[in-house]
This record gives structure tokens, sequence and C-alpha cells, in this order.
């Protein structure tokens, strides 16, 4: 199964109480962070599953990084972010591919999904407006706003670009910070339920 998580921020203090925490995350150290991510990670992913993680994913490459993403199950993805050095190779080796984009099918309740993983949020994406059956529904899949004001506004010209052409496009901010991720990676059935729930097609 694929899993999505953007945006963790490992061996960033200035995203817990040690520092600035300046997207509000509920952890008073890194290391407690760091604790509880693993936890829920290893709790939920198999060892076989596929984990897209859409950048800015260890502020640091050094031992103590290596040791944390190689104590995560799964076979980890990784879209670039803009805190994403890649200079360090041992850390480079741990995932399976090291991408700035990506595209990736999914198939829910047999309705095809076409996913555009990027860490930036994009205006305009492949396939952005499905016009028909034969296209698969695409969304796209992004971070690095965190729980900003920039992803309020982000998430306002999405909705102003959907009213002006009657033609409905999805994007959903997979940050670790949001509250339907909730620092552990989603599967698309998750996020699919929670598109669904809060009705963002429209």
């Amino acid at each position: 199964m694929n899993y999505y998580i953007s945006d963790l921020h490992i061996l960033h203090k200035n995203v817990c109480k040690e520092g600035k925490n300046f997207d509000n995350r509920p952890f008073e150290t890194m290391d407690e962070m760091m604790s509880d991510i693993k936890r829920q990670w290893n709790q939920h992913i198999r060892d076989d599953d596929d984990i897209y993680i859409l950048g800015d994913f260890c502020w640091k490459e050094n031992e103590q990084s290596i040791a944390f993403v190689s104590s995560l199950k799964g076979n980890k993805h990784l879209v670039i972010g803009n805190h994403d050095k890649l200079k360090n190779e041992a850390y480079r080796s741990l995932f399976v591919e090291i991408t700035p984009y990506k595209e990736v099918l999914e198939t829910v309740d047999n309705m095809n999904y076409h996913l555009i993983l990027h860490h930036y949020p994009i205006m305009f994406w492949n396939h952005q407006h499905h016009l028909n059956n034969d296209i698969p529904i695409n969304i796209h899949l992004y971070g690095h706003v965190h729980n900003s004001q920039e992803e309020t506004i982000y998430q306002s010209f999405i909705q102003m670009l959907n009213d002006t052409y009657h033609i409905p496009c999805i994007a959903l901010n997979v940050g670790c910070m949001m509250p339907y991720i909730n620092y552990c990676p989603q599967s698309f059935h998750d996020l699919l339920s929670y598109i669904n729930q809060h009705d963002l097609k429209k």
C-alpha cells in the first residue's frame, strides 16, 4: 500500500517547543517528536509498503538522522523539498528513489485517481481538470506551506479556479502537522475519505 506525508523536519528544533515552534506542534522536545513519529509510523507501516515523503524530511543529514530514517519501516520515496540537501551518500541510500516530482496511480472502489506529488503547491498541473470518465480524477498532493496563511491563500485560489471554470480540481496539503495527517503517513484511502467528508471537490 502507498502512504503519503510531508514536512517532518526531523532534527529541526524550531518545529517543536525547544525552538520557535512555528507551526505549533504539540511536542516539548525534538526527541519527543521523533519518538512519537517513529512509534506511529512503525505501528501503521509494513516493510513492503511504499511511503512518499513530499520533501523536508530531515533538517540534518548526520548519524542521528540516518539511524532514525533507517528505523522506519517501508520503502521510502523522497520527493525533494527545499530543505533536503542530499549531500550525504549514506543518507541518500536510504531511499528507493529521490525525485523532484512524481505521478502515482491509485485505485479506490474501482475508481482511478492520478496523483501529482510535489513539495510545493502548484497552480496548474497535468490533467488538472477531469472532463470525462476516460481520464482519472487528478489530485495534487503537496507540502511546504505547513498550516500557515499561505495554505489558506493557496486553497482560496483553488476554490476560485473551480468556481470560475466549473470543473473541479483538488489539491491537498499532506504536511505532517495537518490534523488529518497527525505526524503519521496516511494511505490514499484515508486521504480520499477526508477529501469526500470535507467536500473538497467543489
